[in-house]
């Protein structure tokens, strides 16, 4: 009998003030048809739940993504410029994003300076923050403009920085090419042993059974440099307050052996999202 296996699960706490909510990857989207949200092509990262699109510079790297953060590009050599995207719950309206980021910003970096926070809207008329930081980190200076807009209760971010000079118009464009694709993120349903692997690992989170629970995950789960085994210290001191789980999945992409799935999962104690499967 075939198994089913958590490749990948994006997970993070929303007790506090923040929870992942995509998968990180990018494709070209003018050439597929499917949602294969997983192939990565330079110059356009794809997010797959919520569905939006940001375009960055084509000859730019995929790099590490900091902490919160679903991707990350820079420009070659990784350190001269950078883009990254994060998107999660906030509990604050968006007007006082500002004022929350600012406790992130003093905890990595030092004179740390809101050089400008103001309204702004995206393409589509998408009520959005523009708000733009100067600081330290490693002694060396840092710009750092964030375009932050919030969709349907999920707050995105697009964040450029620049070490040493300030961020100019041209990278500025590329946060503004956000864009918001409707009518992708609707439920669709699952094969019958796909929904059968995401009931068992519900009843077994609800259970608080911390065995079955990473018994569902492959020796090869990695999520942002996590390995299964660290997983188990990010989850366990959480688990005893998640008491249910609703699942909603958003795509399902079967290719071999394998099944690619993009989603939410809301339960009063955490936010995850499945982003890949495997039968084995």
């Amino acid at each position: 009998m075939k198994r089913l296996i958590v490749l990948s699960l994006l997970t993070a706490v929303t007790f506090l003030t923040w929870g992942f909510i995509a998968s990180v990857y990018a494709q070209d989207t003018a050439k597929d048809d499917k949602p294969t949200f997983y192939h990565l092509v330079p110059g356009t990262y794809v997010n797959s739940w919520p569905r939006f699109t940001v375009h960055y510079p084509r000859e730019w790297v995929e790099a590490q993504p900091h902490t919160f953060e679903v991707f990350r590009a820079a420009l070659a050599p990784v350190g001269s410029a950078e883009i990254g995207v994060s998107a999660g719950y906030l509990p604050i309206p968006l007007e006082k994003y500002v004022d929350f980021s600012l406790t992130f910003h003093k905890a990595f970096s030092t004179d740390v300076t809101v050089v400008s926070d103001k309204p702004s809207r995206l393409r589509d008329g998408t009520p959005a923050r523009e708000v733009e930081f100067q600081e330290v980190q490693s002694d060396t200076p840092v710009h750092i403009v964030v375009l932050a807009t919030e969709k349907g209760g999920v707050f995105v971010l697009v964040t450029m920085i620049t070490h040493g000079g300030r961020v100019g118009e041209d990278l500025k464009a590329y946060l503004y090419s956000l864009e918001f694709q409707p009518g992708v993120d609707e439920p669709v349903k699952v094969p019958s042993d796909v929904q059968a692997f995401i009931d068992e690992y519900r009843s077994a989170t609800v259970a608080r059974d911390m065995e079955k629970v990473m018994g569902c995950h492959s020796d090869r789960f990695l999520n942002s440099g996590l390995r299964k085994t660290e997983m188990v210290r990010l989850l366990k001191p959480w688990i005893d307050r998640i008491k249910t789980q609703d699942f909603t999945i958003t795509d399902f992409v079967p290719e071999g052996d394998r099944a690619y799935l993009a989603g939410f999962v809301t339960c009063p104690g955490s936010f995850y999202i499945w982003s890949l499967l495997q039968k084995s």
